[in-house]
């Protein structure tokens, strides 16, 4: 079967915001709970033992494949067309912000780890990094997705895809503001609401575009 970058990254869009979705609002709240400090991480990961770890793990693969789909999606709208040197742009982001999602992942589970061989002193450090690492994560998440918006709409073939564009850059916009006015959304109604608007558009693009392909 042959695939191409397009089925690919399509799919990859679709699948990575599903299950990111799933594993940090659906299972990680009920199987690991609620933590606001490095404390409370480590306590709520010893307490669930092997499978905190795996649902770390999971949760950070699966954000991790989310942005390597849209790597690939921004560098296919960077080809050509309206918009394309933004789509490059946005491309560049996203490689920066995946490796901001692999350097804080691997510091929690390096956390974990020490945690469990009883290096309690080495767990904390690596928990409070891991935690406290990504301070402009959120600024850099919403430019990259604001700067996809932009390629997407002057490229879109129908309405539709216009629709998304324009959805995905409103929902950007919000979050881009709020990290700007020091705005915590993330435990609010309001931030659940984007995080669920960003899902859904990306898995409709992801769908709009294997529909093109």
């Amino acid at each position: 079967m042959n695939i191409t970058s397009k089925t690919l990254s399509s799919w990859l869009l679709i699948l990575g915001a599903i299950l990111t979705l799933v594993i940090w609002v659906g299972l990680e709240p009920v199987l690991v709970g609620e933590y606001n400090s490095p404390q409370e991480f480590l306590a709520k990961m010893d307490e669930a033992g092997n499978i905190g770890a795996l649902i770390g793990l999971l949760g950070g693969t699966f954000f991790l494949v989310q942005i390597v789909g849209t790597v690939m999606f921004a560098r296919q709208l960077g080809e050509g067309g309206s918009g394309a040197t933004i789509g490059n742009v946005a491309a560049i982001l996203g490689i920066i912000l995946g490796a901001a999602i692999l350097v804080t992942n691997d510091l929690g589970l390096s956390a974990l780890a020490a945690g469990s061989a009883g290096d309690s002193d080495s767990a904390m450090v690596g928990a409070q990094v891991s935690f406290y690492t990504g301070a402009s994560f959120g600024m850099l998440f919403g430019l990259t997705y604001l700067c996809l918006s932009i390629p997407m709409i002057g490229q879109a073939s129908n309405m539709f895809q216009k629709v998304l564009g324009y959805l995905l850059g409103l929902i950007t916009l919000v979050m881009i503001v709020s990290t700007v006015a020091a705005l915590d959304l993330q435990d609010s109604i309001v931030g659940i609401i984007i995080w669920l608007g960003l899902v859904v558009v990306l898995v409709l693009t992801g769908i709009a575009n294997l529909r093109k392909e």
